[in-house]
């Protein structure tokens, strides 16, 4: 490769991938009960200093699950569920056009628990069952509901303890297809992830490419074990392992809600 084509690739990688993906979502009733949950104020959530509230390493967050389960079946799309006070998350999605996010538990990579469609700057619920253990990831259905995993991006993790406490982070060990805020809904003030784009000025071997060819941060761990130092020298520096796990090493990137309730809010990101 000439010179001149490897600094074209390395000036492009950082803003630009393939043509941008509008995913269409399928026909989908739109109960308005619960589908407009208010609009969360952003600047007011992320105001609050991190030493105001409890960060925890790992706290009572459950990341893992011993066996993996290679078949199920795929569930109904849903527009969220009714909010009735009971243990869940909200997602807004911040992007301009709609968005499928993808519940997956822990123990099974291949087959959501259950996924929605969100409008463009709408906000939903989704109930949990008690004691879940899992994550959410930005998707689509081509390529989340095919039966193969698909971890590269940014993870967005949680558990339910048997006190039906919530526990959070938003993880970049598996890569970063955008950015994620959390934060709880018990008063606490507690929140954690980000909404800033790092894409652009990321060195050319700090990104991975998802199937849909889109260009992401790379993972920081590879399955083996070992570190992709590119992309987690890039994390540390433009977001800091106390809003996120970069690695499972440093910092305190978790949080609680002691109701069992958490908001999450999604920017756009790279499908």
């Amino acid at each position: 490769m000439k010179p001149t084509t490897l600094v074209t690739l390395a000036s492009l990688l950082g803003t630009s991938a393939v043509a941008p993906i509008a995913p269409t979502p399928p026909s989908i009733e739109q109960p308005p009960k619960w589908h407009n949950e208010s609009t969360p104020d952003i600047a007011a959530i992320m105001s609050v200093p991190q030493t105001a509230f409890e960060s925890y390493a790992l706290g009572g967050l459950v990341r893992g699950g011993a066996t993996l389960t290679f078949e199920g079946d795929v569930p109904p799309t849903a527009a969220g569920d009714e909010d009735e006070g009971g243990v869940g998350v909200t997602i807004t999605n911040a992007d301009t056009a709609w968005r499928a996010f993808y519940i997956y538990y822990n123990t099974c990579d291949y087959v959501p628990y259950k996924y929605v469609w969100v409008g463009a700057g709408e906000t939903v619920f989704v109930s949990l069952p008690a004691m879940f253990q899992g994550r959410i990831t930005r998707g689509t259905d081509e390529w989340n509901l095919g039966g193969v995993p698909r971890p590269l991006g940014t993870w967005l993790e949680f558990a339910l303890d048997n006190n039906s406490w919530i526990w959070g982070d938003v993880s970049l060990i598996r890569g970063c297809d955008g950015g994620v805020l959390l934060w709880s809904l018990d008063s606490s003030g507690s929140w954690k992830g980000f909404t800033e784009d790092i894409f652009e000025g990321a060195p050319v071997d700090a990104f991975d490419v998802k199937p849909s060819g889109q260009w992401v941060i790379a993972a920081t761990e590879n399955w083996d074990g070992t570190t992709n130092w590119s992309s987690m020298i890039w994390d540390f520096e433009k977001v800091g392992p106390e809003v996120v796990y970069v690695d499972d090493a440093h910092g305190n990137p978790v949080i609680a809600s002691k109701n069992g309730r958490f908001g999450t809010y999604w920017p756009a990101g790279r499908l």
